[in-house]
């Protein structure tokens, strides 16, 4: 049909008769390319009572019947609609609606907007807003909010008038039948209400089995983690007929949050929830990774370092107490001399109690971290990739252990070594099952991942999607030129000699060069440069003050030449030692290069990130941690796998570069291997294409 045939029918439409202007008309001109047309039989059936209405018909010719079956089997005529009359969905509020059998009686011609589309174009359309009973009115939306767990402490007539700051941040869609809310693997970002419908919750393990999980009715909420914490969906979620639901963005929900921090007492979180919240917060989590759980040693471990010290304490503190109140010259030098012990007692229980206090444990959906702050300067940190743990043993030793629930973790990778001693743990068995559950949810969104890609890939090969197009790219000008002179040129090139930056990228960033820190090779230049200097300065006014005044002048000369030359070779030997020895990142690989000048030597080792297994670093005492330097180590499955590389600043940055690194090498391999897979399914697919048409011809 014409379109202006379209919009004259629509017009027809009692949920549209009150659009009689301009604006209006301009209105459902936008809605003519969603309306479709089509053409039944006598006996076709259009809608089924099993799900329902879905869309609004308009009868151009023909005639409809619509008719409910009973449980017996019994028909019930409902009613019949001819030429120009509406059935289906023609109202936009939120309503249960009976499923009704709707089948031509003759040759049918029919115009139908489905209802989803309908709702899209209403919540874009401010003038539609304004005009039509909305779906959502602010009322229903507190209603709807008042239902939900999270906001039950807000039913209190006090706090309901908090719900409307909620309801314009509230959303509702509508989904057909077998579509998608959401997928298993995607990430969780809103709380969602079922309206209408029914949605199904299945599961894909590992293996590649399906398994149903269970279904959301109207009512059930979904989403408290993804909206208060943030991480990744388990299930994937279909409607079963047309379902509606209402949500409610995280981002949205936290920028309202930060304006109003006193609701925090008020929203009923359920226990995990809350102690995902409370957890502190990394500055290394990547975009799409969350902390799962934060582990502290047991109190056992406290108290086995603390109760030498505190026994001692508490036997000298009535020693000390009994000596200052004799009040005596001699008992009150003893009475300080007996406090000196019990201060050090105490700082010492001190110390180890913070000690413990900053030993802890991270797990995330990515990998786990040991964070170990030797209080109150020394920091050591480790990591393993879940994708690289293959065994995981707990081990309980005694009686305390086992009548006190506490033990011992091994993470055994492929590596020689396990960078990570989780030992003296709370409840062991509970982390490992924590673990477990992590790596089986990382191997089932990397399966569903795989499976997105070829179906995507298969729908861009039969014409179904689009391929997305590449951003455009943008060339950045090149800098100007700049002009130096060439002294200032020679003293940069002297600069940048003696004192090398630590951290060089290239122009891309695709490669960075770390180096040694120039300061603690300067400290090893000492014990060259000083006796360089005061020979230089020292000789230098000597021959000065010799000149012209003795026939020795030429041999004095020539050993102070010599020695000079002897210890600026010297110098420049420890300098060149220091610097030539660096750590390369690239995309893929670490090399490691260490050299001894003169050619003498030079020794390259090279790990490919995806061998990596453990990476740590190590912050050495209070220079270090003021300085901002330390070591960092990781490991290969090789037999010679471990990797150190001293004396770099930033350890904690380096870590996480090499960590990010190899999280993103290993998502752009598996991104090959699908791509792989996904061209080997395809061309079976196209040969399987093939002959069958070549048998039907």
């Amino acid at each position: 049909m014409e379109p202006k045939d379209v919009l004259a029918q629509l017009k027809r439409v009692p949920l549209f008769q009150n659009l009689t202007d301009s604006a209006g008309e301009d209105v459902l001109m936008r809605m003519v390319p969603f309306v479709r047309e089509r053409v039944y039989e006598p006996g076709d059936r259009i809608l089924s009572q099993q799900h329902p209405p879905d869309r609004l018909c308009i009868v151009l010719e023909g005639k409809v019947r619509l008719t409910r079956t009973d449980e017996l089997g019994n028909v019930t005529q409902i009613s019949e609609h001819q030429a120009g009359e509406v059935f289906g969905r023609m109202e936009l509020t939120v309503q249960q609606l009976e499923g009704v059998n709707a089948e031509a009686v003759e040759n049918t011609h029919l115009l139908f907007l489905l209802f989803r589309e309908l709702v899209k174009i209403y919540d874009q359309s401010a003038y539609l807003r304004e005009r039509l009973p909305g779906p959502l009115q602010p009322t229903q939306v507190v209603t709807y909010l008042e239902m939900m767990p999270l906001f039950q402490n807000f039913r209190a007539e006090r706090w309901e008038n908090e719900l409307y700051w909620i309801a314009p941040l509230v959303h509702d869609q509508v989904f057909g039948n077998g579509e998608w809310l959401f997928r298993q693997g995607e990430v969780s970002d809103r709380l969602k209400l079922v309206l209408e419908g029914r949605i199904q919750l299945t599961k894909i393990d590992p293996d590649g089995l399906v398994k149903e999980v269970g279904w959301l009715e109207v009512g059930d909420v979904a989403g408290e983690t993804g909206l208060l914490v943030g991480d990744f969906h388990d299930v994937l979620a279909t409607a079963v007929g047309q379902t509606r639901i209402l949500y409610l963005m995280r981002d949205d929900f936290a920028a309202l949050l930060e304006k109003h921090p006193r609701w925090w007492n008020k929203l009923h979180v359920s226990e995990v929830v809350a102690a995902r919240r409370k957890m502190q917060t990394f500055d290394w989590l990547r975009n799409d990774e969350w902390a799962v759980t934060i582990v502290q040693r047991h109190w056992t471990r406290l108290f086995r370092q603390t109760a030498a010290p505190l026994l001692f304490f508490a036997l000298l503190m009535p020693v000390l107490t009994y000596l200052s109140s004799r009040g005596t010259t001699a008992t009150t030098v003893l009475a300080l001399l007996v406090a000196i012990p019990i201060i050090i007692l105490f700082c010492v229980a001190a110390w180890q109690y913070l000690n413990w206090r900053d030993d802890f444990f991270v797990l995330t959906t990515q990998r786990v971290v040991h964070i170990e702050r030797h209080w109150p300067f020394d920091v050591h940190t480790d990591e393993c990739p879940l994708d690289t743990i293959q065994d995981i043993y707990e081990v309980r030793s005694g009686v305390a252990a086992n009548v006190l629930n506490y033990g011992d973790l091994v993470l055994q990778t492929a590596g020689e070594t396990v960078g990570i001693d989780i030992d003296n743990i709370p409840n062991p068995g509970r982390l490992r099952a924590m673990v477990f559950e992590q790596i089986e949810r990382m191997k089932s969104r990397d399966l569903l991942r795989a499976r997105g890609q070829i179906r995507d890939l298969l729908s861009r090969r039969l014409q179904i999607e689009k391929a997305p197009s590449p951003p455009p790219s943008k060339t950045l000008p090149p800098p100007p030129p700049t002009r130096r002179l060439w002294m200032l040129l020679t003293f940069s090139w002297l600069w940048q000699y003696l004192f090398p930056p630590s951290w060089v990228e290239t122009g891309d960033g695709g490669t960075i060069i770390l180096r040694r820190f120039w300061l603690l090779g300067l400290l090893r230049y000492l014990e060259v440069f000083i006796p360089l200097l005061i020979l230089t300065v020292g000789g230098g006014a000597f021959l000065l003050k010799l000149y012209g005044q003795g026939e020795y002048y030429a041999s004095w000369l020539a050993a102070w030449l010599v020695l000079e030359a002897i210890l600026l070779g010297a110098f420049f030997w420890f300098v060149e030692d220091w610097r030539n020895d660096y750590m390369q990142l690239t995309p893929s690989h670490i090399i490691l290069v260490d050299q001894k000048p003169l050619l003498l030597r030079e020794a390259r080792r090279e790990a490919r990130l995806d061998r990596i297994q453990n990476i740590s670093f190590q912050v050495p005492g209070f220079w270090g941690q003021f300085l901002k330097f330390g070591h960092v180590q990781f490991e290969t499955a090789g037999r010679e796998g471990g990797f150190e590389f001293k004396w770099v600043r930033y350890p904690a940055k380096v870590r996480s570069l090499i960590s990010d690194r190899q999280y993103s090498y290993n998502q752009r391999q598996r991104q090959i291997e699908a791509t792989r897979r996904q061209d080997e399914f395809l061309s079976w697919f196209s040969t399987y294409d093939a002959l069958r048409k070549e048998k039907e011809g």
